[in-house]
């Protein structure tokens, strides 16, 4: 049974909700290290003969054509992350539209491939946000995965496994976040900071559980979480919280996830 594996090609100081970088105009003066964490990426991937998913920043794109470009001479699929990292919540169906045709347009520069992939930051897709499938469906996108199952983060009424989602455009494949079921919740545990706080014995057997009834599970992780000596921002404590925890223990587990399991693609799930 093959899994999905994913990257969100962003750099360490793309993080949503805080005010000293939410202006892209202000993103020069931070330094870049999203080229040498994206190396390590590529090489972990390599270790293993995995491909993945690459949900890429239009402005990477923009700035590092090269790296996308390797990306892609590798294997790897590359998707679209948005332009500017700005969560769907956050804007009009006009600047949504704006930004997803400002991605498409860097990644297509850079790579010479069409993108059929799409993952809004910070997982943004919310009920009253789903015209943006439309959108998305619209300009050539065949699959999402922005949305979360979970009653305090997108919707406990969203899929809990892949499938088709019907747009005026025409249905959107949309692979949600995997989650578990635990005391009447949905829960996360397979990327980000939930991968860095579920112990790794829990997270693999419950992938292995999946994949026996037939479910592809999805892992998800940034090129920062690899990073062995990450820059510090001065956060709030929940932000804060959550991209230092544990960093040191991400790649390990990545590690033996890719050992014990089989990792493709998200494309590949979605039916031709």
């Amino acid at each position: 049974m093959k899994n999905a594996l994913t990257v969100d090609l962003e750099d360490w100081y793309h993080i949503c909700g805080v005010a000293a970088c939410a202006d892209p105009a202000g993103w020069d003066a931070f330094e870049s290290r999203v080229a040498q964490n994206t190396d390590r990426v590529l090489a972990l991937l390599r270790r293993h003969g995995a491909r993945a998913t690459f949900f890429v920043l239009g402005r990477i794109a923009e700035r590092e054509p090269a790296l996308v470009r390797a990306v892609a001479a590798e294997g790897h699929e590359v998707a679209t992350h948005g332009h500017i990292h700005r969560r769907i919540y956050e804007m009009t169906p006009e600047e949504f539209e704006e930004d997803l045709l400002r991605s498409l347009d860097a990644i297509g520069s850079a790579t010479g491939l069409p993108v059929v992939g799409h993952r809004a930051p910070e997982w943004s897709m919310r009920p009253h946000t789903l015209w943006a499938l439309e959108i998305l469906r619209r300009h050539g996108i065949l699959y999402d995965s922005s949305m979360v199952p979970l009653t305090r983060m997108g919707s406990p009424g969203f899929p809990v496994n892949p499938g088709p989602v019907p747009t005026p455009s025409g249905d959107i494949f949309e692979f949600p976040l995997t989650a578990m079921r635990c005391f009447g919740e949905n829960i996360p545990f397979t990327g980000g900071l939930a991968l860095r706080l579920t112990p790794y014995f829990y997270i693999l057997s419950k992938i292995r559980r999946m994949n026996r009834e037939g479910l592809p599970a999805m892992v998800y992780f940034h090129p920062w979480e690899l990073d062995p000596d990450p820059p510090r921002l001065p956060l709030p404590p929940a932000r804060r919280f959550m991209t230092g925890f544990n960093l040191q223990g991400a790649a390990s587990k990545l590690d033996g996830l890719m050992r014990h399991l089989a990792f493709v693609p998200v494309r590949e799930f979605v039916p031709a």
